[in-house]
């Protein structure tokens, strides 16, 4: 008799192919998981026989569709546009992978309809407030205003993701040709050029580093560029309030994440004539139309630049 595998069997299947194939983060993994567990209590509920195992073979198209509009019906808890597309999203790669190895024959999700979202554009700090705060007297000269300095440096020199920056390491780094190497992803390695500010921040500080924590007689995590003060490697909500601290000296958006710092990267890049495909490449995307955002935002800004300029732009 042919073995069926069970939902709970398939998610845990698809957890480790995505920790293990795709280098995926574990906060990624999680959601994943989470939109998946909710599947299976949605369907748990609506069994007959409590006691009954959910397989897999057997979750219909329908059976999802009612799984999706529970949550456009849900009356206790409104959840937006957003949500629900990452649940329909999860849907549509997990029952991908599932067809793909041949755990099921037909793929439920195929025919999910996406809700249309508001685009929002993305946050972006302008050139001058940048200058002005890695120029700025902020960072002190002791490691870890030095750590923070090339931290903030690397962001906006690089448009690298967080995760990259975390898991960033020395062998990473080419100093003389200034250039990092990093694994974003779905496992994909790029090469991007870095700005010699940000190679001399890195390089004062890994300098530092060796000194500080020679003196103290105390090891650290030498697989890891940057480290948080216990020695460790840094954890994304450290990264997340350094940033913030940083940031809040100079602007006033709402958001003062490293992504915002990755957002203004390719907008300054696109404002100053890169090429939209160059920009693809440097920032890791696998779709052209994801950067093309960021053609919108520069748009934008003109528009904004040239209503406040000039006479004739309004009546």
């Amino acid at each position: 008799m042919e073995y069926i595998m069970t939902l709970r069997e398939a998610i845990d299947k698809f957890s480790t192919y995505l920790l293990d194939e795709k280098n995926y983060s574990g906060h990624t993994v999680i959601s994943y998981k989470r939109d998946l567990s909710d599947l299976y209590t949605f369907i748990a509920k609506n069994l007959e026989d409590s006691g009954a195992k959910i397989e897999v073979e057997y979750i219909e198209e329908e059976d999802l569709k009612m799984f999706i509009a529970s949550f456009v019906q849900d009356k206790d808890f409104k959840y937006s546009k957003k949500t629900i597309s990452r649940k329909i999203s999860t849907l549509k790669s997990f029952y991908k992978y599932l067809v793909r190895k041949k755990i099921v024959n037909l793929n439920p999700a195929r025919n999910l309809i996406f809700p249309k979202l508001n685009k929002n554009l993305p946050t972006v700090m302008d050139e001058i407030s940048l200058q002005r705060l890695l120029d700025s007297k902020l960072f002190k000269g002791d490691l870890w205003g030095m750590r923070d300095k090339a931290i903030i440096e690397l962001l906006y020199s690089s448009g690298i993701r967080l995760s990259e920056l975390i898991n960033l390491s020395k062998e990473n780094i080419d100093f003389k040709k200034q250039v990092i190497r990093v694994l974003g992803k779905g496992r994909k390695e790029r090469v991007i050029p870095i700005g010699i500010n940000a190679i001399e921040a890195i390089e004062n500080y890994l300098e530092k580093r060796e000194k500080y924590f020679a003196e103290k007689e105390s090891d650290f995590d030498r697989s890891v560029i940057f480290n948080a003060k216990n020695g460790k490697k840094m954890y994304s909500a450290l990264v997340n309030r350094i940033t913030e601290e940083y940031l809040a000296n100079v602007t006033e958006i709402k958001k003062k994440s490293p992504h915002v710092l990755r957002h203004s990267f390719a907008t300054h890049l696109l404002d100053r004539g890169a090429d939209i495909r160059a920009v693809k490449d440097l920032l890791g995307h696998s779709s052209l139309s994801t950067t093309q955002i960021y053609t919108h935002v520069s748009v934008e800004r003109l528009k904004k630049v040239y209503e406040k300029a000039h006479p004739r732009a309004k009546k």
